[in-house]
């Protein structure tokens, strides 16, 4: 008799830990599927929302003090790449990234004249970019 009430709590503590499996189970799964939902619809959304906010940044350009320029090679006595300005004014900025050294680029352009400086190519007035962006 001992020992078939020992078998009997054997079986108890297996569909004890059957129905503890099944719930580790669900639980698991739903926590998958959850997972894998969310990033989804995360990602849509944020790619609807760039596409405004460069939409919006391409119009602010000339409201915001940018000044149209395009990029020049001028291989003339040293000088390497300047920025023809829309009234015909060439400047030579001291820092423009190798990304925009491209002949003929058309790009917005803030700048600052750079006072005491002294340039080689002595084509233009130089100037220190605070920034430039592609104008399309």
């Amino acid at each position: 008799m001992c020992f078939l009430s020992s078998e009997h709590s054997f079986f108890v503590s297996l569909t004890a830990n059957n129905s503890l499996m099944k719930k580790i189970f669900f639980f698991s799964l739903f926590f998958i599927l959850v997972s894998f939902f969310f990033p989804s619809c995360h990602c849509k959304k944020k790619a609807a929302t760039d596409t405004t906010n460069s939409e919006e940044v391409k119009k602010d350009f000339a409201a915001d003090g940018y000044i149209k320029a395009t990029v020049i090679n001028y291989e003339v006595d040293g000088c390497t790449f300047l920025l023809l300005l829309e009234d015909g004014k060439k400047i030579e900025p001291t820092n423009l990234s190798a990304d925009f050294r491209k002949d003929k680029l058309t790009v917005w352009i803030k700048y600052m004249a750079k006072k005491g400086g002294v340039s080689v190519c002595m084509a233009g007035q130089i100037v220190e970019l605070s920034d430039i962006q592609l104008r399309k």
